[in-house]
């Protein structure tokens, strides 16, 4: 028990450490192969300045929204009489939900033994019930919902922004190296540099359309899923709330704070407007019925 629960634990420390390596890595060659370089020769220490500020914002953003999805705990289920199964709260009192098993009964958790929130999954590597939860990620080591998700989204934004912004300022060091004497080694970082920021910038920037269109159509990786398996593709998620409506939903309530790391999306996480008075019937019954 005490090897498998070892083996489990490593399995989960190594994706965070690859994300981190890349991100050292990339950082390390641009800033002492690339950046110094041209902030020590006079002629091109203005532009040395200006790559210095645009591209230390960027890792700096990137790293703030790195700590706060790993850091901020997406949310779980109130542990209150109205919320845990058998519990001695007022049935009447009871908290409603629009989604509901097949019986019509308000669904609920097998293993945390409480009743869901509308949008709540129960994660089996976190061992909890997520509030609105998108998915696990285990590159951050932890679920993406309700309280994290912008955090996590701009952690995409700004991973993209600066695999694209290193790969443009720093291929003509790259090219240049080629004819310039010096150390064979250095020559190398520059490429895996180059190249570590063409693959993750690739990666991510596929991710983040499909997230951006996630957020556009108001839904969570797990509802496409689901609406996917019950071949109902085209319907529109009965909590998408337009565009403004749902990049709120996402990305806060003031718009002049959307691509910053603060000012987290307004409720209690457990309550959703619905662009329609009811739940469809028989797709988000079955839907929620096996969640």
């Amino acid at each position: 028990m005490a090897s498998a629960d070892t083996n489990v634990a490593i399995a989960n420390v190594l994706p965070p450490l690859f994300v981190h390596g890349n991100i050292v890595t990339i950082w390390s060659v641009y800033v002492f192969l690339h950046l110094t370089p041209l902030l020590n020769n006079p002629e091109t220490l203005q532009k040395g300045i200006q790559q210095t500020i645009i591209s230390q914002f960027l890792v700096a953003m990137l790293l703030i929204c790195l700590l706060r999805a790993i850091l901020t705990h997406p949310g779980t289920t109130p542990d209150t009489p109205d919320w845990r199964m058998g519990g001695t709260a007022d049935s009447s009192k009871m908290p409603l939900t629009r989604e509901v098993k097949l019986s019509g009964e308000r669904r609920h958790c097998k293993w945390c033994l409480k009743y869901k929130p509308d949008r709540c999954h129960h994660c089996r590597l976190c061992k909890s019930c997520i509030l609105r939860m998108d998915h696990h990620c285990p590159w951050i080591m932890n679920c993406v919902g309700w309280r994290n998700h912008k955090f996590f989204f701009l952690l995409v934004v700004y991973a993209v922004l600066t695999c694209a912004y290193v790969f443009t300022t720093e291929l003509e060091t790259v090219q240049a190296s080629m004819d310039r004497d010096m150390p064979n080694s250095h020559r190398f970082l520059l490429v895996l540099g180059l190249t570590l920021s063409v693959i993750m910038g690739t990666l991510l920037i596929l991710f983040l359309c499909f997230h951006t269109w996630l957020m556009f159509n108001g839904m969570t990786t797990i509802e496409h899923c689901e609406r996917r398996q019950i071949e109902t593709p085209d319907e529109v998620s009965n909590y998408d709330l337009g565009t403004y409506g749902n990049l709120k939903q996402c990305l806060g309530p003031r718009p002049y704070l959307w691509l910053l790391p603060l000012d987290p999306p307004e409720g209690d996480g457990m309550t959703y407007k619905v662009n329609k008075p009811g739940m469809a019937s028989g797709a988000a019954s079955a839907r929620l019925n096996s969640s």
